[in-house]
């Protein structure tokens, strides 16, 4: 499977999807193409498109390139890259996400 898809399902099927749609339906949600539609429909996907193009992006590519000291094109490094060293990189930046104690309660949760 490429990388692409296997990190976008791993954010789909994770800890924080997980808690904001079992929060939507009130009750533990584990089907994953509850999860999937879930992410998909309330913007996870879209978001990470955004910040997928943004790491493969020059401005990401340059960094990561200097970081390296060395050309750098391969797009799983550039991924990993962003998401180490770009603050938000990891974190969907969709708002919803970032609700009043949303957040602590998702810590608490997982």
């Amino acid at each position: 499977m490429n990388f692409r898809v296997e990190f976008q399902l791993a954010e789909a099927f994770g800890d924080k999807n997980r808690w904001f749609c079992s929060q939507a339906y009130g009750r533990k949600i584990e089907d994953r193409e509850v999860l999937l539609s879930y992410y998909i429909k309330n913007g996870g996907a879209a978001d990470f498109k955004k910040r997928y193009d943004q790491a493969m992006g020059e401005k990401n590519r340059w960094y990561c390139s200097e970081f390296y000291g060395r050309e750098i094109l391969d797009r799983q490094i550039l991924w990993e890259y962003y998401l180490d060293h770009n603050p938000g990189g990891a974190a969907q930046e969709n708002p919803r996400y970032e609700t009043d104690g949303a957040q602590a309660e998702l810590s608490s949760t997982c």
